[in-house]
């Protein structure tokens, strides 16, 4: 809501006006500029500079702003919600015997596969470390990429399984690098969040989980989309593999 720059600019007094309106989010709607005043123990003048200085035309778009951000606050609380029933219902379907036939193509390409790699970014990146560790745990020969813009090698590719974790299944770097891993030979199993997606498209095989689509309240670009479904399909495709291994 306060841009750091901005807060840079503050002197002592302005700062103290600042820490109190990020302490008193709640309490600021029913403070008139005077009563800040005499909470913060310095003149009205001195509180409109320090909101000038932050950006805002006056106390009133102030208040604005912060009733804003607290309906946006009670927004992405209400879409966690609904997300968690979202959840609840994507870990029931997991465990009912006809998700398990669905999945069963993604684990025979685990099985086929000598090497598997998983490749995301930013939080797929990390949940991509994490499934190729849960991977090794039961004796699958996997890694993970952790830079996306890393060049795929053009040989021993024909062994290879890719998992690509993607959201949106339409990250530009991710769709690139599905590209080359496909051009070189390798298999391509993709996890997001929509079927219809330029990766799911692309890929031998897709699993998706459709949560509701959650993104930053102030940066957009932040995608804030549970990823608990694609933790669970992680290691249920790992044991589902592990289990046709031992029968084989």
């Amino acid at each position: 809501m306060f841009d750091a720059e901005k807060i840079k600019t503050l002197n002592e007094l302005e700062i103290n006006v600042y820490n109190y309106i990020v302490q008193h989010f709640d309490e600021i709607d029913h403070l008139t500029i005077r009563g800040l005043s005499q909470m913060c123990h310095v003149s009205t003048s001195t509180i409109l500079r320090c909101i000038n200085k932050l950006g805002y035309a006056g106390y009133s778009e102030l208040k604005y702003a912060i009733r804003q951000k607290k309906e946006q606050e009670t927004n992405a609380f209400e879409l966690f919600y609904d997300a968690t029933i979202q959840v609840d219902l994507f870990l029931k379907k997991v465990n009912n015997v006809n998700y398990r036939e669905f999945v069963e193509p993604a684990v025979k390409l685990i099985v086929a596969a000598r090497h598997v790699a998983f490749s995301g970014i930013g939080t797929s990146g990390i949940l991509g470390t994490y499934g190729s560790r849960y991977f090794a745990n039961v004796g699958i020969n996997a890694y993970s990429i952790v830079d996306p813009f890393l060049p795929v090698s053009p040989r021993g590719m024909e062994n290879t399984l890719a998992i690509i974790l993607s959201v949106s299944g339409e990250t530009t770097q991710m769709i690139k690098q599905a590209e080359d891993f496909k051009r070189y030979g390798a298999k391509l199993l993709s996890i997001t969040n929509d079927e219809k997606s330029t990766i799911a498209q692309m890929a031998d095989y897709n699993l998706s989980y459709y949560m509701p689509v959650v993104n930053g309240a102030e940066e957009e670009y932040l995608n804030l989309t549970t990823q608990v479904p694609v933790i669970a399909l992680i290691e249920l495709l790992a044991h589902q593999a592990h289990r046709s291994i031992q029968d084989q």
